[in-house]
């Protein structure tokens, strides 16, 4: 038998249905749940950019910008394949080590037509304590990477130096850490700080220019390039990769009679 309503909560919830409208989800809620659920979307957006893409290799930028299809896989789906993509993800809950973590950010650029870009930007972590921005890269084989001189990357001390050039007016920053972890070791470097204002300006000016004249940048070629989904573009069309394409163009589905 069900509780009669007191008239205290039927005014409360006349009350609370005042104070209240019902809206869509928030679209960052959307996004988790679709990537938990393997669901991406790939549509560029007219000028806007993530840090990731800006120091990473231009034409791969190139090509994203200008809504190129990206390729497949074959291995996509094996068990092996599935791990390696969220293996990362495990070992990025370190990042719940500081209160201030995951913290978005959309930095604008101005442009020589008189537009802006957008960059957008996640950081991982920020120690107040010491105003220390940390980015943490999940990878294998720490110690041997570093050995063999593959770690640290230039590409992620970028990343952290553009961290700092865009948070620099809502955050005090004084230090720039990347931290490598793999599922045995942590190693941790100390980053030098960099304006990289005039850096990020160029980089997306240079992008911008080459859609417009449709003019492709050279590949910056590098040992991400196996995971890159546009690798038989970019190997046809020469000056990029030289390895047989790991990935390949998305077969078209037969049209109905």
């Amino acid at each position: 038998m069900m509780k009669q309503e007191t008239q205290k909560e039927k005014e409360d919830k006349l009350k609370a249905n005042e104070l209240t409208e019902e809206i869509d989800t928030p679209q960052g809620i959307v996004n988790f749940l679709q990537k938990r659920h393997g669901v991406f979307n790939f549509s560029p957006q007219p000028k806007r950019y993530s840090v990731t893409e800006l120091v990473g290799c231009q034409r791969k930028s190139f090509y994203k910008q200008s809504g190129v299809e990206q390729e497949e896989f074959q291995n996509d789906l094996t068990v092996e394949g599935m791990w390696s993509a969220v293996r990362g993800d495990f070992l990025h809950n370190m990042t719940y080590a500081y209160k201030w973590r995951e913290m978005d950010m959309e930095y604008k650029v101005p442009l020589k037509d008189g537009s802006f870009a957008t960059v957008a930007g996640r950081l991982d972590m920020y120690d107040w304590k010491t105003k220390t921005v940390i980015d943490l890269k999940s990878t294998k084989f720490v110690k041997w990477q570093i050995k063999n001189g593959f770690l640290p990357k230039l590409e992620h001390a970028l990343q952290v130096q553009c961290y700092d050039t865009m948070y620099a007016d809502y955050l005090p920053i004084e230090n720039l850490n990347i931290v490598y972890v793999d599922n045995a070791d942590i190693v941790t470097y100390k980053v030098e700080r960099r304006d990289l204002t005039d850096w990020i300006q160029n980089r997306i000016q240079e992008i911008e220019d080459a859609k417009e004249g449709n003019n492709i940048p050279k590949g910056e070629a590098s040992g991400l390039c196996q995971f890159c989904k546009y690798q038989t573009k970019c190997f046809n069309e020469g000056d990029g990769i030289e390895h047989t394409p790991l990935s390949t163009p998305k077969k078209k589905e037969a049209e109905d009679e």
